[in-house]
């Protein structure tokens, strides 16, 4: 009986372990002067990569924007073109549409997403008919953002509801993350 609850255990652990997920950003468009270093007053995208390896119905993931030194920043407006409202969000690669997430696509959540830093935004979707498949890292959610003031901004994760923590599931996963991510703004 103990030798079988403990190979039940190291079976859990280890398919928990091989369906790892990973999550990194890098910043790209007229604002990226090189991969560390955002020129002020120019749109940058922050684009997310997620690197997939399980098979899963449902995610949710949080960030936060801060700065010891940046008190704002501006979120410029693209209407009809983007994942939110307001089209500063956009979607790829099977995140744009409902072919990943079709219970409604993939849901941006705007918890304090003002400008006035810091700023938090969550992202999640659920998939009812076929599960979220493995994949090499792709890029899948970006935010455009253009930095008016010289100084350096955090781009981190986020504690974000309803979980808490990011989760990929079933099962539960919590996804590595390569950040935080510090970047140079210079005028």
């Amino acid at each position: 009986m103990k030798k079988s609850g403990l190979l039940l255990l190291l079976t859990i652990f280890c398919a928990a372990q091989l369906s790892a997920t990973s999550i990194s950003l890098k910043i790209s468009g007229p604002g990226a002067i090189d991969d560390k270093t955002i020129k002020a007053g120019e749109k940058v995208s922050v684009d997310l990569y997620i690197e997939n390896e399980g098979n899963f119905k449902g995610f949710t993931m949080g960030f936060s924007v801060k700065s010891e030194n940046i008190k704002n920043i501006i979120h410029p407006a693209d209407s009809g073109q983007g994942a939110n409202p307001k089209g500063d969000v956009k979607a790829f690669n099977g995140f744009n549409d409902k072919s990943i997430w079709d219970l409604g696509g993939l849901y941006v959540v705007e918890r304090d997403w003002d400008g006035a830093l810091p700023d938090l935004i969550g992202f999640g979707g659920i998939s009812k008919s076929k599960p979220y498949s493995p994949h090499k890292a792709e890029k899948k959610i970006s935010f455009d953002l253009i930095i008016n003031e010289a100084g350096t901004i955090v781009i981190d994760s986020s504690y974000f509801p309803p979980t808490g923590k990011w989760m990929f599931s079933p099962p539960n996963v919590f996804p590595k993350w390569g950040g935080p991510y510090t970047f140079t703004v210079k005028k």
